[in-house]
Parts: structure tokens; C-alpha cells; sequence
């Protein structure tokens, strides 16, 4: 397990339209006094020594001032997580340049889907005054390294989240997604954006977004998959997540 968390980046997906808000940036929506991916910025930081990626498509300078590197989706029209998984996948397979995260920047994620890219828009930047810092920042040219997947509109993730997922990984198993409830009472259910996956699986997940695949579970549950039950008292709220404005002033009231 030791070995697995210690080639773990975290990668924080708040790239979508977020259309049930409104189309505002739902991860920069304030909660609590600050904006919601700060929160799981400082839950998930600590569970990978600093290592942290921002999947972004809009005011990238907001997530930029979070002080981690910020990459955008090398598909048009937002296409999904699954898209910024690719291009953290991409970060971490490429050595780091002076210019930033990856050899060519934005062209070979753009290459294994077919050069369907955005290269001006998908340059992925390394920015001054990162949680890792440019010395600490490792990418694994050889593909021996794992991402965490987390949603950027989830303020109460587990802490001990990349710990536990990691520690369930049973030989032979490459992937790992958490079972959990949004509020107390209700069924453990599947949050894929709650999961670790190995970067080997990157060429697949090109090939998924290639013939179409936009559904986060679908894709994950055709890899060696454990599925990890979060079900302990304090995980109650451990997965709750916001989509539209009621669920936002309902989770402002809960604390």
C-alpha cells in the first residue's frame, strides 16, 4: 500500500457545465467561506504528499491561485470527467518541461484520441508556488503511478480516502472506486468520482473516449476494479455533493 500512495497524484475534476446551477462554476461556488474546490484541495493534498492536479475548462486563472498546476480538457464541447482524466493521465505519463507538465504539452493526449485537440486551449501549465513545487513534481515516463479521482463539488471526502482505496487493492486489481452515501440513511451507492486507477489503464481510457464513452463508471468497471465500502459512521457525508442550488444551502445549514 506504501508503495501505491506514494506514487499517487490527486486529481481534481471541476471541469463541467455544471447546467442544473445555472452554468456557474460550481467547484468556485462559495460554501463554508470559500470556494468548494479548496475544500478538497486541503482534504486531498495531504493523502498524496502535495501531488495535486486541477481539471479545469473555465477561470482557469480562479483555479490558479489555488496554487497547484491546472489542465484542460483536449476535447471541445466539455465532454466529461472521463476527458480530464485522460489529460491528468497524459501530465503524469510525460516528463516535466520548464513550460510545463509533459514533453508536448497538449498534443499526444490530443494524438491518442485521434488529433481531435485543443492545443492552444489544452497546454497544460505548471504555475509558481505549487503545493508539490517544481522540484517535488514527479511524472513517471515509464507508466508506474496512479491517479485519484475526486469531484471538485465534494467538501467532506474522506481524509483517509487514497489510504483506504489503495489498501483494498487486491493483487491483480489496477483500479479502485469507493462505495458511499451522500447523506445518512441512504444505500451505499457507486461514486466513481471517488476512485484510484493505475496509469497504465491510459491508452485505454483514449480508446474509450474514442468510440464514445462518456460515462465515468462504465468505463471504470471494464478495468480489474475493487470496489471499496465507505461505510463507517463519519462517512455519512463523505460523498455529498452538490448539483444545484437548494443542495447548496442545504449543505451550508448542516454545519
Amino acid at each position: 500500500m506504501r508503495a501505491v500512495l506514494d506514487s499517487t497524484t490527486a486529481l481534481i475534476l471541476c471541469g463541467g457545465r455544471a447546467t442544473r446551477m445555472g452554468g456557474v462554476d460550481k467547484p468556485l461556488q462559495a460554501f463554508q467561506g470559500r470556494p468548494l474546490a479548496r475544500h478538497v484541495l486541503d482534504r486531498i493534498a495531504p493523502q498524496t504528499g502535495g501531488r495535486v492536479l486541477i481539471s479545469a475548462n473555465r477561470h482557469l486563472d480562479e483555479y490558479r491561485r489555488f496554487g497547484v498546476p491546472v489542465l484542460t480538457d483536449t476535447l471541445p464541447d466539455f465532454p466529461g470527467p472521463l476527458a480530464g482524466m485522460l489529460a491528468g493521465m497524459t501530465a503524469l505519463a510525460e516528463p516535466l518541461t520548464p513550460d510545463g507538465l509533459g514533453s508536448t504539452g497538449a498534443g499526444s493526449t490530443a494524438d491518442a484520441l485521434g488529433g481531435s485537440g485543443r492545443p492552444t486551449d489544452a497546454v497544460p501549465q505548471w504555475h509558481p508556488g505549487t503545493v508539490a513545487g517544481t522540484d517535488g513534481w514527479t511524472s513517471h515516463p515509464g507508466g508506474d503511478a496512479w491517479l485519484l479521482c475526486v469531484s471538485g463539488d465534494s467538501p467532506w471526502l474522506p481524509t483517509d480516502l487514497a489510504e483506504r482505496l489503495a489498501a483494498a487493492l487486491p493483487p491483480g486489481r489496477s483500479a479502485a472506486m469507493a462505495l458511499g452515501r451522500e447523506s445518512p440513511g441512504e444505500p451505499l451507492r457507486s461514486q466513481p468520482l471517488a476512485s484510484l486507477i493505475h496509469l497504465g489503464h491510459r491508452q485505454t481510457l483514449a480508446a474509450a473516449l474514442r468510440q464514445g464513452e462518456r460515462r465515468v463508471e462504465a468505463w471504470l468497471r471494464t478495468l480489474p476494479l475493487a470496489l471499496v465500502p465507505f461505510d463507517r459512521p463519519e462517512d455519512d457525508h463523505a460523498f455529498a455533493n452538490i448539483n444545484d442550488r437548494s443542495e447548496l444551502e442545504r449543505l451550508q445549514s448542516r454545519v
